[in-house]
């Protein structure tokens, strides 16, 4: 790429400095609860349309979709617009919708997971239509998908199956510490189900206690748990009984009816059938009659539009000298002096594009992922002016690659 390209990116995205602040500190104020996303989707369209997008609309889920160019190579900028609940146990020291600023840096709910990044494409997307116009080498779609804090990749899974927009390469903004993030764990949700024989309390023996015929097999999967092996670069997957529930008649009675919940988390080689598999064992080991299942995530969009998927969200990861992580690299070092990959511990929209839809998938993105879900949440502004030269860098920097 040419410095003098870089250059008026860069200086362009300087110029944009304090309306780039003042667009995250709206973002932030505006209370964006997964499901009670219509102001802040609404606000981004505006947003979107006054910064010259070449479309600009809100989809049948509620997702916020903007589009520059018309160029053959799709890429798209994903970043969810919902935030997890403020609870009453929560210590904020900073309103967490005030999005007030101290020293250099922001504070609220949203400001690391994940609303930097869409202020970032935005300013970005302006930045291009007003140096470009409509001479793009490629597509660029901007995203602020929605739900995803309830069901990551379904906002994303709708955009390719139900608007058919399948981009080639995906962008994503969940916190990367401006790293250059190229995969993550996968994870599933399972239930095991036991049934037993009702009795009353005073002739226990007469029952079969469903609870007891559980517990060995709670036993195993803790044991389990430890022999999980690591796998670089995502490291260990791990398996935690997250929920007991059992019936009886009365809590004078023996439990005829037992079920637990639990969080699987999936590192390279492990997949639904694995992890089904090992757990099917489990139950033959002990001869019980249990049954697994995988539920589904169901709800609601703000649109009033209902969605049902199997909670099975893939593994994913892509290598360092893929053109996509490659690119992205050279990107980082031009906007910040320096490049590192690294890879996300939580799951992210990544389990459709990449992991169902097997598009090339990265993140990139201010901020520690270890506050998202906090009342510690604390965003390094200049931290997102490095992000949002990368934003307006990067896709002339991915075409260079894929048109060698």
């Amino acid at each position: 790429m040419e410095n003098s390209i870089i250059e008026k990116l860069f200086n362009a995205v300087e110029a944009e400095r304090e309306n780039l602040f003042s667009l995250i500190q709206r973002l932030i104020q505006i209370k964006s609860y997964s499901g009670e996303e219509q102001e802040i989707v609404e606000f981004i369209v505006s947003k979107m349309k006054e910064y010259g997008f070449d479309e600009a609309y809100h989809d049948g889920f509620g997702n916020a979709i903007g589009r520059i160019g018309n160029g053959p190579i799709k890429i798209m900028y994903d970043a969810h617009v919902d935030t997890v609940k403020v609870t009453e146990t929560e210590n904020w020291v900073h309103p967490p919708f005030g999005g007030e600023i101290e020293n250099g840096k922001m504070y609220g709910r949203g400001v690391v997971d994940e609303k930097p990044a869409m202020a970032g494409f935005m300013i970005s997307g302006k930045i291009l239509k007003q140096i470009y116009g409509d001479n793009f080498p490629f597509t660029l779609y901007a995203v602020g998908s929605v739900l995803e804090e309830d069901a990551d990749g379904y906002p994303l899974y709708h955009i390719i199956q139900d608007e058919g927009i399948r981009p080639d390469y995906v962008v994503l903004g969940e916190p990367t510490n401006l790293k250059v993030n190229r995969g993550q764990r996968g994870r599933m949700e399972l239930k095991i189900t036991v049934t037993g024989k009702s009795a009353h309390g005073a002739h226990n023996q007469k029952g079969i206690n469903a609870i007891y015929k559980m517990q060995p097999i709670i036993a195993d999967i803790e044991k389990l748990d430890k022999k999980l092996k690591p796998k670089q670069p995502l490291g260990k997957g791990s398996i935690t009984v997250s929920q007991v529930i059992s019936k009886a008649p009365s809590t004078c009675s023996v439990s005829d009816y037992c079920q637990i919940h639990l969080d699987r988390r999936m590192t390279i080689g492990e997949n639904k059938n694995t992890v089904v598999k090992e757990l099917k064992e489990i139950i033959k080991k002990h001869k019980s009659d249990a049954k697994v299942s995988i539920p589904n995530v169901e709800g609601t969009s703000w649109k009033g539009t209902k969605f049902s998927m199997e909670a099975y969200f893939p593994t994913w990861v892509y290598d360092e000298k893929h053109p996509l992580v490659d690119a992205a690299m050279k990107t980082s070092k031009a906007a910040m002096g320096k490049a590192k990959s690294g890879v996300w511990s939580f799951s992210t929209n990544g389990v459709a594009t990449a992991g169902l839809f097997g598009i090339p998938t990265i993140g990139f993105a201010p901020s520690d992922e270890s506050l998202s879900h906090s009342s510690k949440e604390v965003l390094v502004l200049n931290d997102l002016l490095k992000a949002t030269k990368f934003y307006a860098l990067f896709p002339f920097e991915l075409m260079e690659r894929i048109e060698r």
